[in-house]
């Protein structure tokens, strides 16, 4: 028997590393971000995958590749979502303002969460592009596929997943008793920032699956982005590219941090969060609190943005989102 806990819109975004000026291979990408729009709901949520790709499909003998680890880095509004990719403008006092391209989007299509045979699963099926290509060979997006999906428990520590826990209400933390994982048996456990899920290759063929997955998905129109201003060869043909986008095309509709507008001297010459995330570009995550403070300097931030890292607890950051959370505890 098979249960339905969601469907929706799925798309998949790939951020290259700052400063590089072509995309040949995984090396020279960042982040690969996972975004899921549930159907009927005004919100989505934007993950990372953890070292930069899905999770191989193998037939036969499990591998270490068929699993991975995926972290919710932002939950919000669709619109806020597309903002999050769009690229970012800083200042710097050597080089003046400078700019971290926009992810790029490497395919859309459709989901379904569903639990069966005692374990919850995420598939999906991609509309374009119409053949995977290179791109999706790259970050392991297949035409169509399913994985097993469950909830680490934050209570547990887990080794080799990030430090970061979500603040789940009690009735959400309850369902996990002493579990280390649980089942996606509830849509909104994926809800909570800092959320991490273990994703293990299930199927490259949906007919295994016996489900079902209807619709069309509609990236552009959902996380309100101007196709006409981002890079489409990636989503399109399944090319490799760069980030092309203009500063004037960017959407300067305010950063979800409240640092101020996207890409504004204010938020960037002050020791708001947006301001701190500009100051840190270049990060390479995971990384420590003396890590950070020496980015911050190489990037040369603002005296004001380094005394605020000086009273950073001293723990390991992740993801930017970590950094967020650290300056909400220290003011």
């Amino acid at each position: 028997m098979t249960d339905y806990v969601e469907k929706g819109d799925i798309y998949f975004f790939y951020r290259p590393k700052v400063d590089t000026q072509t995309v040949r291979n995984l090396d020279d990408v960042q982040r690969l971000h996972l975004v899921l729009a549930p159907d009927d709901e005004d919100s989505a949520r934007l993950f990372i995958v953890g070292k930069k790709r899905l999770p191989e499909i193998t037939h036969g003998k499990p591998k270490s590749t068929a699993r991975e680890w995926m972290m919710n880095d932002m939950t919000g509004k669709p619109k806020e979502i597309g903002e999050a990719l769009a690229p970012l403008e800083y200042q710097t006092k050597t080089r003046g303002e400078q700019e971290q391209g926009e992810a790029i989007p490497a395919g859309e299509g459709r989901y379904v969460i569903f639990v069966r045979d005692s374990s919850s699963r995420l598939a999906y099926r991609l509309s374009n592009p119409d053949k995977p290509g290179k791109a999706q060979a790259e970050l392991g997006i297949l035409a169509e596929a399913s994985y097993i999906i469950s909830v680490r428990n934050p209570s547990l520590d887990v080794p080799g997943f990030p430090d970061s826990k979500p603040d789940y209400p009690k009735c959400l933390q309850d369902k996990f008793a002493d579990k280390r994982w649980i089942d996606v048996d509830d849509g909104k456990l994926l809800d909570y920032e800092s959320t991490q899920l273990l994703l293990i290759g299930a199927h490259d063929e949906l007919s295994e699956e016996q489900v079902s997955i209807s619709g069309k998905a509609a990236l552009f129109e959902t996380l309100g982005l101007k196709k006409r201003d981002w890079p489409t060869e990636a989503l399109e043909g399944g090319t490799l590219t760069e980030p092309q986008m203009q500063p004037e095309a960017k959407p300067p509709e305010g950063d979800r941090s409240k640092g101020g507008k996207r890409g504004g001297k204010a938020a960037t010459d002050t020791a708001s969060a947006a301001g701190i995330a500009k100051a840190l570009k270049g990060t390479d995550f995971p990384c420590s609190k003396d890590d950070l403070i020496k980015q911050a300097k190489a990037n040369h931030a603002e005296h004001d943005v380094v005394e605020v890292l000086n009273d950073f607890p001293s723990r390991q950051y992740e993801t930017m989102a970590d950094v967020q959370k650290a300056v909400g505890e220290i003011r």
